[in-house]
């Protein structure tokens, strides 16, 4: 799990701190306020965390040691975060915020509650420094590596008629960050047999919401309806390829309790209609425990969270808001509060209110 990212001059970020729960952390902004930054910074962090985690584990296990102490490999994080804000930055200098004096970022995180494990990176002037995992006996290293397994990243973009991405990213230059050939390489693979209990509920929710199962075939991908009908995924409306990206991930066991769902505007191509849907599956992910991280702008997405917030269930929706804002010229600063209607300036929805006054002005108007 994610606990918490620090940074500092980092693209449009003078300084901020994001504490993530368990549960449901949404992300709210307007276009250019650092999004998607965000979550790509956690996702590549969690990513190499989780790599190294398990080369320590495996070195332990060979070795046969009863302690182990290692660090993390901070020049494979920095490739990470290249590959992932790609295909440029080709140097990390060009993620330090504009105008920083001095021209360096910093980047420290944590992850898991206990034991605690953190990690701190500076660049721009070209060093680095960052340490973990001193002194960790090895039943606690097993028992974090255990508990983490590799995040998830879906993007605005959808991904499920990309298959061709795998075989020719290796030869040709793609305008295409590295997440998408990680996300296509996860959604392959059969669906096992007995998924996460936990996403039990959120599965029988998307089967019913596709009418069918996502199928993967030699890096094609189809929708697979009772009776062995298939319908190639290209002629799948494009909002419910989301549906079917996240159907697969919770069927052929990439995405788990044990790791994190970093999501960028899920609302993108769908119907108010389906993002109600939507918003259901993931508050049930949410209430079992698996840890969501999503950025959005959709004024609709965050009243429905909200509604779902103040249901009356057996189990609350644990949630934390993240509002991003800016003024012109300046970094954006961050507001973090668990109460939806306590955050300020949103934009989505003042202009929606906005719209509304307008649009009932010209139906008085018609009369």
């Amino acid at each position: 799990m994610l606990k918490s990212l620090y940074v500092k001059n980092f693209t449009v970020f003078a300084e901020a701190n994001f504490e993530f729960g368990s549960g449901l952390n949404v992300v709210v902004g307007t276009n250019g306020t650092g999004k998607s930054h965000v979550l790509k910074l956690g996702y590549a962090v969690l990513f190499n965390s989780a790599a190294r985690l398990k080369e320590l584990r495996n070195m332990a296990a060979h070795s046969k040691q009863t302690a182990v102490s290692g660090s993390f490999d901070f020049v494979k994080l920095e490739e990470k975060l290249k590959g992932v804000f790609g295909p440029v930055p080709n140097d990390l200098s060009e993620l330090v915020r504009r105008g920083a004096e001095p021209a360096e970022a910093t980047i420290r995180f944590s992850l898991s509650d206990e034991p605690l494990i953190a990690g701190n990176l500076n660049f721009g002037t070209g060093e680095s420094d960052g340490s973990s995992f001193e002194n960790l006996t090895t039943p606690i290293l097993m028992r974090v590596s255990d508990s983490l397994a590799a995040p998830v990243l879906i993007p605005a973009k959808e991904i499920l008629t990309l298959g061709w991405i795998v075989p020719a990213y290796d030869q040709l230059v793609l305008s295409l960050d590295e997440s998408y050939l990680d996300l296509l390489k996860q959604l392959s693979g059969l669906s096992l047999r007995k998924p996460e209990p936990a996403a039990a509920a959120a599965l029988q929710q998307l089967t019913t919401i596709l009418g069918g199962g996502v199928q993967e075939d030699n890096g094609r991908f189809y929708l697979v309806f009772p009776k062995e009908k298939r319908l190639e995924m290209n002629m799948v409306a494009e909002g419910l390829r989301k549906f079917g990206t996240l159907q697969k991930l919770l069927a052929n066991g990439r995405l788990t309790l044990k790791s994190t769902l970093f999501w960028d505007e899920p609302e993108a191509n769908l119907n108010p209609a389906l993002l109600k849907k939507l918003a259901a599956v993931l508050a049930e992910l949410a209430r079992q425990g698996f840890q969501i991280i999503l950025a959005t702008h959709s004024s609709f997405l965050l009243k429905q969270l909200h509604i779902l917030n103040h249901e009356k269930t057996s189990i609350p929706l644990p949630i934390h808001y993240f509002g991003l804002n800016a003024q012109p010229g300046e970094s954006t600063v961050v507001t973090t509060t668990n109460d939806f209607a306590e955050l300020p300036d949103i934009v989505a929805l003042d202009e929606e209110l906005a719209q509304a006054g307008e649009f009932l002005d010209v139906l008085n108007d018609d009369e």
